[in-house]
């Protein structure tokens, strides 16, 4: 029986591979590959991180949407994200809005216990100017929110902090012969096409 197969399946990730020590309950399923095949939830291995195993093919690693450009080698790949919060927001010169807290949209959020999103609020002068905004509690994001005032012509930057927005691929078996489209999951990170 072989170690890993070319069909983007559970079956056939690699049994074996640089995941030990990432979390499971035992080093034998930390060891065990296949068991973080298709896994884009957060917590589910390592607090505040996701980990995953992938298999892309040639076709998914040329779509240059999403993030399977980021993979070295189309074949097995493990995605390991992390998560940061928000540590800073700006507003662009002359903004206007009112005194009031700020609506986070988008970003992925830590999915586990303590779902965390941001807090923050902008300060305004008597003429509706923003003065200032504070950012109360900068929750935790796999990738940067959207933060929108709630009235005026604000456009708000955000700055992340720790880990967010960053996405580190390792190719575990580089092959050209993969093949199948596995797990619809791994769809929004690794189109096929």
């Amino acid at each position: 029986m072989s170690l890993w197969g070319n069909l983007d399946a559970a079956n056939n990730a690699p049994k074996q591979g640089d995941t030990t020590g990432y979390g499971g309950s035992t080093p034998q399923v930390t060891a065990n590959t296949q068991v973080y095949y298709g896994n884009t939830r957060t917590d589910a291995f390592i607090t505040n991180a996701q980990i995953g195993v992938f298999g892309i093919d040639a076709a998914e690693k040329a779509v240059t949407t999403g993030e399977a450009g980021s993979a070295q080698h189309a074949g097995w790949n493990i995605r390991k994200a992390g998560m940061g919060p928000v540590i800073s927001i700006s507003a662009n010169n002359g903004a206007v809005a009112v005194n009031s807290f700020i609506t986070f949209s988008g970003g992925s959020k830590v999915t586990g216990s303590g779902n965390t999103a941001a807090n923050a609020r902008i300060s305004v002068n008597t003429a509706g100017y923003i003065t200032g905004i504070t950012v109360n509690s900068g929750g935790l994001y796999a990738n940067t929110p959207v933060a929108t005032a709630n009235s005026g012509n604000s456009a708000l930057t955000i700055t992340m902090g720790g880990r967010a927005n960053r996405v580190q691929y390792e190719t575990i078996v580089a092959m050209g012969s993969m093949f199948g489209d596995g797990t619809a999951a791994d769809d929004p990170i690794i189109p096929d096409s």
